[in-house]
């Protein structure tokens, strides 16, 4: 990745919304802001015992978006580019302090 960058384990804090939950702009630590997208959802979601399921048993796929102060609606951060390279929070220049909210879609099946 081109755009790398190193951070010390302590000084990269997000904060996080999560969709449907009490969880409003809590302070969290991402470990590693170059693991991908698709990564940093499962870990969010791990860390936060969030459901798989819906409650009728329907999957829940969950996104990641990008709250910037011009826009109403968070900017849904894509799991690949064009190209299909998987993208990781540095590829959208996410930056300490930022804030981010995860979405939860249930998949139709």
């Amino acid at each position: 990745m081109a755009n790398e960058e190193i951070f010390e384990d302590d000084e990269f804090i997000i904060h996080l919304t999560i969709d449907g939950t009490a969880y409003e702009e809590v302070e969290v630590k991402v470990s590693d802001p170059n693991k991908t997208i698709r990564d940093q959802i499962s870990s969010i979601v791990a860390v936060f015992e969030l459901p798989r399921l819906d409650n009728g048993g329907t999957p829940i796929q969950y996104l990641l978006g990008q709250i910037t102060e011009d826009d109403d609606e968070p900017l849904i951060l894509e799991f690949e580019d064009e190209e299909g390279r998987e993208q990781a929070l540095i590829d959208y220049n996410i930056q300490p302090g930022d804030r981010l909210h995860l979405i939860s879609v249930p998949i139709a099946g």
